[in-house]
């Protein structure tokens, strides 16, 4: 007892610590805590302040690395200690919603695999008020860990939080919503004081508050059909409108629209919702007239209407129900929806608003916000218009606009945002010069100090959707600035700019802050010290004396995560540096940006083209800020040593400039732009694109503004590593330009397939010295060797052989499946495009049987990956991609294609390459839309399936047309077949044969016969009607044909069809000397018995042999289901069967060896003449042997078990 007592003092005393150090992990960040928190200027002290915040500090002993995390989420917050910001190589932590820590290996390539955990304890993980938070220690080093546990004492590593995703059955992590990359941190030194800045945090999908994650109702496509029109004409006369702007013209200029009408029973309203955005429009019916208490429907430019709910401000999809007729368009830039909604539904859903005449609701409308990464909607800032006045909408009426104020933060500092008393009761500075603040000002910011000059209040606002900042500059430009920025999300942000490179630094020294975004006008009023004393140099002193330089910029992009992103041209320096506690009115002078570091003076512009530099653009002549679909410049230094390059275009995705040797897309060193504000190196294969490291390059700035998306870089001309892949562009040396933009971007990032947008220059240049480019429309070579097959119908028939479903129907835009093909001259290669409007694959077999069964399979998958696999009746085996060359995959705006080139026949002796050499004939098969397995291969396709109408050479030229093949080769057929053949030899052949073989002496009669000799002919009859019902449907399904030969598959399919046929003759055989047998005591009696049983059970023996060659086969060692629908496992349940009904025939047949039945028995019937046939007749009465009771128990164990068998593999064969 003492002991115990003992030991849980111990255990005691050891938990108080554990939890004393765990304590610690809440505070001290900057002191003795490394820390990460976002957004940078959240109280990490406070409970939900931040979006997520992590912590890590060291044990007294130095033994244990102690973790502390936090973030708004219900399923995990995960921390990863990495050698790179990236997410690659990564050892990660995961506290989960399961009350646990994981943790997992982020593999290059952003896998994320489950790692054993090592070194982890004294965890603790709660869940509440939607934060995760949790605790726990980490070895800091473990000798036998391996290399994917990092040693914290022997590098720095830098800490990336990340949160947001699902957490799956086994524990691991789907990919996150949002993530942070910290600084570099060093166990072994405390962190300084305040803790190290963060890099700019990239945050990727983050859900909004104001929208969570989760909900995506689906939309359809499907002719509407109500006649409403989608233009004005008819407004407040034959239908209700509401239009922004007010009188605007709904096909050409509206920012929204809507229009409706009702029904004549005004049961149903009929709903048209369109405007001018590429992401979405909505209509709210509002009860409260404000965005709170308001059901939302919002047509998307994913096609799909969507249903949600506010709550406040905040959106929640919910169910789309009550809706019919829907009709989604994306056309010139014209999102339009048209839908049908009951005016109520009976189902006690208050968030289905009740429309019926007499009720009243304000109508709004929203439009061009973004959408988020699930395709609900997300904040739509002051793209928000309500009506002047409720409105019963089963009522006909024009509605106007009126605009109703945001809500704003509270607070207020008494200082004026207009302009008056500038320069003479406080300092000011507007652009352009002499605007209204509260009207027209793209930026304005006014300043007064207090009495004591230790405070400066200022007011910073202007006309913007995103962000106004004040810059205080010590240089003059816009290195050495320190910023502060007001965004339409309402936060005052901190920053500093390194170079050009703009920093979130933590927001200090500043009180009272307000933010507002009214009428379009973003303003924040704040106070700061004039400076602090914690030798922060990044807080400029603006006390008495000091000047600084005051810079506005404004209307850049909001990134991601909040921060600001590039202003481009949107920048007014003052005209002289002033300071600040004292009164001025300054004015701006037009200070030109620096686009590169170094000043090189490469402008996104196309003044100076072929001039001052080399440029090429497309379309030619276009201007670059404004309507390009691609641009590039560029300019050597002086020492022709390096170029500076500017890459823009007008692109939601990306923009790509390729320096290739070819003159084609082959061997071509590409540079891409994306709209994930990356610059991005890769290198062209044939026409694959493989992303590689981006090296010899600095400098780089990247922004997104106003629909421009331009990367400005610098690149050394050589690098001298011996690497192929970065060419040369010294002196001397030409490349042709190649210009690519809009394709889609693939989800790790990297870029993809362009399709038709891509423009070569017309001729090779040197990039070091000046030229203007002009382009040439070179086709696209879609595979390897200038095939000229490209994706649509144009030549199908003529210049290559097709097949589309629906006939006639347009590849690029509204075949369920495409594919079309076309040999080389010396027909040894066969170039297929196989295309589609589909989420999850289309794919072309080619059939030998002309059904399912015999096919080989080429799918093309939304996983952007090309397979092969083969069919074996119904199912579909992947096998290995072999003879292909020259894959393209692409998903483009809902059309899947892959180009790939095949060659027609392999000496490898496989039969699952079919040869399609000239002279053989293959029907073709596309399926399409079936789903995807977890691992990427293909499913069943339900009813999505058209088989072509004839068997084509596809070396040959052919337009093809398709015939509906219902039931894949007479599957029904083939069940009932099995069936049949089960309940034949596996049930009635076993029970009569074993019947006649070891149970004559069962006692009694059944209709005047003995009555083993009853259950034996009873069941032989039940063979033979079975067997020839079965072999009569397997005829017809199989059209009275059967292979022969082939693959192994193919063999033991040979053999069951074989030894089918050689067990049917022997059942006719058998049954016909049954017949004709002689009677007892003839001479040829004898010669009788020994044929019938023979014969008998050869056949036996033979069906259940037939059997299980259809129902396995033996390739690659592994049992595969020969019979189309049959479970794997139906195999060794009729091995099992066979196994046991020998062993029971032994036990049988060895009875009379040990025990000798009392009395003799005859084992035959004699025949008797009723009406002059001969018929079985009992032999005279004899003395009949006794069964003894086991036997009897034996025989009747037999029949339940062969019964329930057979049953058994009938279900299997029908489920």
């Amino acid at each position: 007892m003492e002991t115990m007592t003992l030991i849980s003092l111990i255990f005691l005393m050891f938990a108080l610590t554990v939890g004393s150090e765990a304590q610690q992990l809440g505070s001290g960040c900057g002191q003795s805590l490394h820390c990460i928190k976002t957004p940078i200027t959240c109280n990490d002290q406070v409970a939900g302040d931040c979006q997520a915040v992590a912590s890590v500090g060291v044990s007294a002993d130095g033994t244990k690395a102690l973790f502390t995390l936090s973030a708004k989420t219900t399923t995990y917050i995960a921390l990863g200690i990495t050698a790179s910001p990236s997410m690659g190589e990564a050892d990660v932590y995961a506290c989960t919603e399961n009350n646990e820590v994981v943790r997992s290996w982020n593999a290059p390539g952003y896998s994320n695999e489950m790692e054993t955990r090592i070194g982890v304890s004294d965890e603790s993980v709660s869940l509440a008020d939607g934060v995760i938070t949790c605790q726990f220690s980490r070895a800091v080093s473990l000798s036998d860990a391996g290399s994917r546990f990092f040693d914290l004492t022997s590098a720095n590593y830098y800490l990336i939080m990340s949160w947001g995703g699902q957490v799956l059955p086994n524990g691991g992590l789907t990919r996150h919503t949002g993530t942070f990359v910290g600084s570099q941190f060093d166990l072994s030194t405390p962190p300084q004081s305040p803790p190290p800045s963060a890099t700019t945090p990239r945050v990727a999908d983050q859900p909004s508050p104001s929208n969570p994650v989760g909900m995506t109702p689906g939309g359809t496509s499907v002719p509407s059909g109500t006649g409403v029109p989608s233009g004005a004409e008819g407004c407040g006369v034959t239908m209700g409108c509401f239009s922004v702007p007010e009188g605007c013209n709904p096909d050409t200029n509206c920012d929204a629209f809507s229009s409706w009408v009702p029904n004549s029973e005004k049961t149903e309203i009929t709903i048209v919702l369109q405007g001018r955005t590429d992401t979405y429009v909505a209509m709210g019916f509002s009860r409260s007239g404000g965005m709170d208490n308001t059901e939302v429907y919002a047509c998307t430019s994913r096609l799909a209407l969507l249903r949600s709910r506010n709550d406040g401000t905040t959106n929640i999809p919910i169910e789309l129900k009550g809706v019919s007729g829907q009709e989604m368009t994306h056309t010139n830039g014209i999102l339009r929806c048209t839908f049908t909604r009951v005016v109520s539904l009976d189902d006690n859903d208050g968030s289905f608003f009740d429309l019926s005449s007499g009720n009243e609701h304000t109508i709004i409308l929203v439009w061009s916000g973004p959408l988020q990464s699930d395709g609900n909607i997300g904040y739509h800032t002051q793209n928000r218009q309500p009506s002047s006045r409720a409105i019963d909408v089963t009522a006909i009426a024009a509605l106007e606009g009126t605009n109703k104020e945001d809500e704003t933060t509270p607070g207020g500092t008494g200082v004026p945002s207009g302009a008056e008393g500038c320069g003479v009761t406080m300092g000011c500075f507007s652009v352009p010069e002499g605007c209204n603040p509260d009207t027209n000002c793209d930026a304005f910011s006014s300043w007064v100090a207090n009495p004591e000059k230790t405070e400066i209040t200022i007011v910073l606002q202007g006309r913007t959707d995103t962000y106004v900042a004040m810059g205080f500059s010590r240089s003059g430009g816009m290195d050495n600035t320190e910023v502060y920025a007001c965004t339409s999300r309402l936060a005052l942000l901190r920053s500093r700019n390194d170079g050009t490179t703009n920093i979130p630094i933590e927001l200090k020294g500043v009180s009272g802050q307000e933010v507002t975004h009214t009428n379009g006008i973003l303003r924040c009023t704040f106070t700061r010290v004039v400076s602090l004393d914690d030798n922060d140099g990044s807080f400029f002193d603006l006390s008495s004396g000091n000047e600084h330089t005051i810079i506005l910029v404004w209307s850049g992009p909001l990134q991601g995560n909040g921060n600001i992103g590039y202003h481009a041209q949107n920048r007014q320096p003052s005209s002289r540096a002033i300071d600040v506690t004292a009164i001025a009115a300054l004015e701006g002078t037009n200070k030109e940006d620096e686009t590169t570091p170094g000043g090189t003076g490469v402008s996104g512009g196309a003044e100076g083209c072929g001039v001052t530099m080399g440029c090429f653009s497309v379309p030619e002549g276009c201007n670059p800020d404004s309507n390009c679909d691609a641009f590039s410049s560029w300019v050597a230094n002086p020492e022709k040593t390096e170029i500076t390059i500017v890459l823009q275009g007008r692109t939601d995705t990306y923009v790509a400039m390729g320096f290739s040797r070819s003159g084609g897309m082959d061997n071509t060193e590409v540079y891409a732009c994306t709209s994930r504000l990356a610059l991005l190196r890769s290198r062209n294969e044939g026409t694959t694109n493989i992303p590689i490291e981006l090296k010899g390059v600095s400098g780089q700035e990247v922004t997104h503004t106003d629909g421009i998306l331009r990367c400005t870089f610098t690149r050394v001309v050589s690098l001298d590593d011996n690497d192929g892949s970065f060419f040369d562009l010294s002196s001397g040396n030409e490349h042709t330009i190649i210009l690519v933009w809009s394709g889609p971007l693939q989800n790790d990032g990297n870029i993809g397939y362009h399709a038709q947008n891509r423009q070569p220059s017309s001729r090779a240049i040197d990039v070091t010295a000046i030229a203007a480019l002009e382009g040439t429309n070179k086709e696209d070579e879609t595979t390897p060797g200038g095939t000229g097959v490209s994706g649509g119908a144009e030549g199908c028939g003529v210049t290559m052989g097709c097949f589309s479903v629906p006939e006639g129907c347009n590849p690029d835009s509204n075949c369920d499946a495409f594919s079309s093909w076309v040999a080389n001259p010396e027909k040894t290669e066969i170039t297929i495009v196989l295309q589609g409007r589909t989420d999850t694959y289309v794919a072309m077999g080619f059939s030998r049987s002309g059904g399912m069964d015999n096919t080989e399979v080429y799918a093309c998958t939304s996983r952007l990956a090309l397979l092969r696999s083969r069919n074996e009746g119904t199912t579909n085996i992947p096998i290995e991609l072999k003879g292909v060359s020259g894959q393209e995959v692409t998903d483009t705006n809902g059309i899947l294609r892959c180009t790939f080139t095949r060659v027609v026949s392999l000496d490898d002796n496989d039969g699952s390459f079919f040869n399609l050499s000239s002279g053989n004939e293959h029907t073709i098969i596309l399926v399409w839309s079936g789903q995807l397995q977890d691992n990427g291969n293909i499913d069943y396709h339900g009813q999505n399936r058209q088989t072509s109408n004839k068997p084509v050479d596809v070396t040959a030229i052919a337009a093809l047309e398709g015939t509906t093949n219902d039931d894949s080769g007479g599957i029904l057929l083939r069940r009932f077949h099995g069936a049949l053949m089960v309940l034949a030899w596996l049930c009635f052949a076993s029970i009569g044969l074993t019947t006649a073989r070891y149970f004559k002496d069962l006692p009694g009669q059944t209709c005047s016969k003995p009555k083993w000799f009853f259950i034996h002919r009873s069941a032989m009859s039940g063979v033979l009607i079975c067997c020839l019902v079965a072999f009569i449907l397997i005829l017809i399904a199989v059209g009275g044909s059967y292979p022969i030969g082939g693959s192994p598959t193919n063999v033991v399919r040979s053999l069951h069809g074989i030894f089918g046929f050689i067990v049917v003759g022997l059942c006719l055989i058998n049954v016909m000397m049954a017949l004709l047998r002689p009677h007892p005591g003839e001479p040829r009696r004898n010669l009788f018995n020994w044929a019938h049983w023979g014969v008998g059970t050869s056949a036996h023996l033979l069906g259940l042999f037939t059997i299980l060659a259809g129902t396995a086969n033996f390739e690659s060692q592994s049992q595969i289901p020969l019979f189309p629908v049959l479970k794997p496992y139906a195999f060794w349940v009729v091995v099992g069967f066979v196994v046991w009904h020998f062993c029971l025939w032994i036990i049988f047949a060895s009875y009379p060896l040990f025990c000798k039945p009392s009395g003799e028995r005859s084992d035959d019937v004699t025949l008797k003449a009723v009406n002059g046939t001969p018929e079985e007749s009992p032999p005279p009465q004899q003395e009949k042997p006794s069964l003894p009771p086991a036997m009897i128990y034996l025989c009747s164990a037999y029949y339940a078990v062969t019964i329930a068998t057979t049953i058994v593999i009938i279900i299997l064969i029908f489920i």
